[in-house]
């Protein structure tokens, strides 16, 4: 059977359905990353700086692709799934073939990973994010690469490899497309092995906003497609069940922008109340009953992107100039959010066109100001697949092509008036600043305060 024009509901029930000769022996392989910045003084700051141990501690993990491919192979195929930055990985064990996920970051060491077992005969597949906007470059490493969403063109690599003839490359436009609403539960218990704090469900794809900077809205496109309420249950009951005290981390680019929708699903958050955090950008400021009911639901952080403290700089990264608007409301945003028991964790950019050194200092004094629960920064990073790269290659502003570095703290872009240095520098100076004791205090101070006054009689823990 092929599965070009299946629709995604046949492709999975024909596929499970579907008898084989041979039973598959398959290893999953999430890389080692860094999670901070590859410089000496940055890895020794982020040792000894208690927060970033934070940070590090709950933005852990891999991504749900690999799983969600996991439970559309039939039962009688062996997985094991391994996450390198908490495993080794077996490389002398027999595999049929090796699914490597890599994000642009990881890229390099995926490709050490396929050589290594190209070496030993072993056929190596590499998927995500890199692999969808980099295909040529990958194919220089990988027996086959997965190009787009992959639930849909799986099935038909299956079947190929256990006939003894993998294509060289499955991209998506080539099948039918992925209706997430058909697609079932990742098999969490892949991982269960590792005790993460944070556990990722992901309830949509596809964001509108379409930011200069971001490669998702190329890779899941800017069509808003979202699972169904009892999807969404399900996988959060099934992440409960292998990590009872982990909190839940939702994936999602930004979890409410079909608002009718959030407000159906979060009421059925209620019924199982548990700890979560999401990411959604600053209009959630402007419902005051939805942030009740999101923080009586277990919500108590919400990670905003408002890339800078700078309105000019807000004016290039979307055609549409949405953030640009939103600017002015900044502040009332934030205090409508932490008035509601939810902190409102600030995430921000440095190296944008109207940045100068003083950017620095006035992203600390917003962070501070506004009492914000957490804050971090990060460097314009020009990744494959955005606008962002387009205009800079444009402008002979981008340094190199080392992916390892494109880290989000390493600077790899030329910048009109800062140097790789002051921009890396200000990340750690931000880290220093707005996590020293006297700010850590203020900032718990402020937080107990909100919640014994604005909260009324809800738990604010």
């Amino acid at each position: 059977m092929r599965w070009e024009n299946s629709s995604t509901l046949s492709v999975i029930s024909a596929w499970k359905k579907m008898e084989t000769d041979k039973n598959l022996r398959i290893l999953f392989i999430s890389p080692r990353g860094g999670f901070f910045s590859n410089s000496e003084e940055f890895t020794k700051f982020a040792d000894k700086s208690r927060e970033l141990q934070t940070i590090r501690h709950f933005w852990n993990g891999v991504g749900i692709g690999l799983l969600i491919l996991a439970s559309l192979t039939p039962d009688e195929h062996e997985i094991v799934m391994v996450d390198e930055n908490l495993e080794n990985i077996p490389f002398d064990d027999d595999w049929d073939f090796v699914g490597i996920s890599a994000m642009t970051q990881q890229a390099p060491r995926a490709y050490r990973i396929a050589e290594r077992f190209s070496s030993k005969g072993v056929h190596t597949v590499i998927g995500g994010i890199h692999a969808t906007v980099m295909p040529d470059e990958v194919s220089k490493y990988a027996d086959t690469v997965f190009i787009g969403e992959a639930e849909t063109s799986w099935p038909a690599f299956i079947e190929d490899f256990i006939n003894g003839h993998p294509e060289k490359r499955y991209s998506q436009s080539d099948y039918a497309p992925v209706q997430i609403q058909k697609l079932p539960v990742p098999r969490y218990e892949l991982l269960s092995k590792y005790k993460y704090p944070v556990v990722f469900v992901q309830t949509t794809r596809g964001c509108p906003h379409d930011c200069e900077f971001c490669v998702a809205s190329n890779v899941y496109g800017k069509v808003f497609r979202r699972k169904t309420e009892d999807q969404v249950i399900n996988e959060i009951l099934e992440v409960k069940k292998h990590w009872k005290t982990a909190q839940v981390g939702f994936a999602d680019d930004n979890m409410f922008v079909n608002r009718k929708f959030s407000r159906s699903l979060v009421k059925r958050f209620k019924e199982i109340f548990f700890s979560w955090f999401a990411v959604c950008d600053i209009s959630i400021g402007d419902d005051r009953d939805f942030l009740r009911d999101l923080h009586d639901s277990g919500c108590r952080t919400l990670l905003i992107g408002f890339e800078s403290v700078r309105r000019e700089n807000l004016t290039k990264i979307q055609e549409s100039h949405w953030k640009e608007k939103k600017h002015a409301l900044y502040e009332y945003y934030i205090n409508e959010i932490q008035g509601q028991g939810i902190g409102a964790y600030g995430s921000f950019i440095f190296g944008m066109d109207e940045d100068d050194p003083g950017i620095i200092d006035d992203t600390i004094e917003f962070i501070v100001k506004n009492n914000l629960i957490g804050g971090h920064a990060t460097i314009m990073t020009p990744y494959p697949g955005c606008r962002l790269r387009t205009r800079f290659e444009s402008e002979n502003r981008i340094l190199h092509n080392h992916w390892d570095e494109y880290t989000l703290w390493n600077s790899v872009i030329r910048h009109p008036r800062m140097t790789s240095k002051e921009l890396e520098d200000g990340v750690m100076k931000l880290f220093r600043t707005i996590y020293n004791e006297e700010n850590n205090r203020k900032r718990a101070e402020y937080i107990k305060a909100v919640c014994r006054r604005s909260v009324h009689g809800r738990e604010c823990g």
